[in-house]
């Protein structure tokens, strides 16, 4: 009987310690929901960039399209138009690393002390308001979700890979074009 009463303490004691550590390190983890509304957020910023950046709609946005090396581009809209502004909106939704490695694979560019974006088509037709996904990893600060992503013309959905990481205590999307 001793026995018995031994193990089921000891059952009861790993139980709850279990249950506590589960407990201690839930609020860290990015729950599917978490993960959506901020890659809905980052969409928006990535967009809002790659367009531009009128970000309200009496933004000062007058600007021609000039060729720098092979490129035509427009200047960003004075809401976005420095390098920094351009940084300071896209740090809520991205890693610092993301926000650097976008700028220059985007080919942002500085002229005359204005931010500069290439002309592009702008946006898609996926609609990540109905995505579904799946967590494919979580290692400490890091988590992988597979979003599919239904599109609006009914053609099949697109899967795209997001990675997550906590920077400075707050999650962000770790790729400048993760959710295009």
């Amino acid at each position: 009987m001793k026995k018995w009463l031994l193990f089921l303490t000891t059952i009861t004691l790993i139980l709850s310690l279990g249950t506590a550590a589960t407990a201690k390190n839930a609020p860290n983890d990015l729950t599917q929901k978490q993960a959506l509304q901020l890659a809905l957020s980052a969409r928006e910023h990535f967009w809002n960039t790659m367009s531009g950046g009128a970000l309200k709609s009496n933004a000062n946005c007058t600007s021609e399209p000039f060729e720098y090396q092979n490129l035509q581009y427009v200047f960003m809209c004075k809401d976005l138009g420095t390098k920094a502004k351009a940084v300071k909106y896209l740090t809520p939704a991205f890693t610092k690393q993301a926000i650097d490695k976008g700028l220059k694979d985007y080919h942002f560019t500085v002229k005359d002390g204005k931010l500069a974006v290439p002309v592009g088509d702008g946006d898609n037709l996926l609609n990540w308001k109905k995505a579904k996904m799946t967590l494919l990893s979580k290692k400490g600060s890091v988590q992988t979700y597979r979003f599919t992503v239904p599109t609006l013309d009914g053609s099949p959905s697109a899967k795209r890979d997001v990675t997550f990481v906590k920077e400075n205590n707050v999650w962000k999307v770790n790729q400048f074009d993760a959710v295009i």
